[in-house]
């Protein structure tokens, strides 16, 4: 299981991102990740080309990213007060999405896994998005996206979002994701 399928309930087809490429902490804190697009995605099933990947699922992607950022920014922030040992849960992620094996490493697993960090915890919805799509993604490219996150306030978070394709920015905007404090 890669760590993206540990983290997030999303599965095939609807799971928008495929790895973590790069992790940022600190206060602003900021997530890299890509997916290639395939000919044989099953949305393109039966189309002609050219094959275009549906702006809704850049934006979905974008999303599924926020949810991963936060995920881990808030596991990184438990792990500076917690005796994990960890000092930086970049290099962990970085080993874990570029080792040859799919699973995901145990001290990973143990940060993920921590009491406080039931499914309820992981719950969260969009409040407010604002994304521009100003380009088109083909088959056979790869998309990458960058999150960063600019503002926390009571349950809610600001993102500053953009996706694109071979350096060439084809949707950016925002997202506001909304988290209850204390998760039922």
């Amino acid at each position: 299981m890669k760590i993206i399928e540990f983290l997030l309930p999303h599965r095939l087809p609807f799971l928008m991102v495929e790895s973590i490429v790069g992790y940022i902490g600190g206060d602003i804190p900021i997530l890299n990740a890509e997916r290639p697009i395939r000919r044989a995605e099953p949305v393109f099933f039966g189309a002609d080309p050219p094959l275009h990947w549906p702006s809704v699922y850049i934006i979905e992607g974008l999303g599924q990213c926020c949810s991963l950022l936060s995920f881990i920014w808030g596991c990184e922030r438990r792990c500076e007060t917690n005796a994990f040992g960890v000092e930086n849960i970049s290099d962990l992620l970085m080993n874990t999405e570029s080792a040859d094996s799919d699973c995901p490493s145990e001290q990973l697993l143990e940060i993920f896994e921590d009491s406080t960090m039931n499914t309820a915890s992981r719950i969260g919805m969009l409040a407010s998005v604002d994304i521009e799509v100003v380009g088109r993604v083909r088959a056979g490219e790869l998309l990458e996206y960058k999150v960063e996150q600019t503002h926390v306030f009571e349950g809610l978070s600001r993102f500053s979002v953009q996706a694109s394709v071979e350096a060439q920015v084809i949707a950016h905007g925002t997202i506001v994701g909304a988290k209850p404090e204390d998760p039922v």
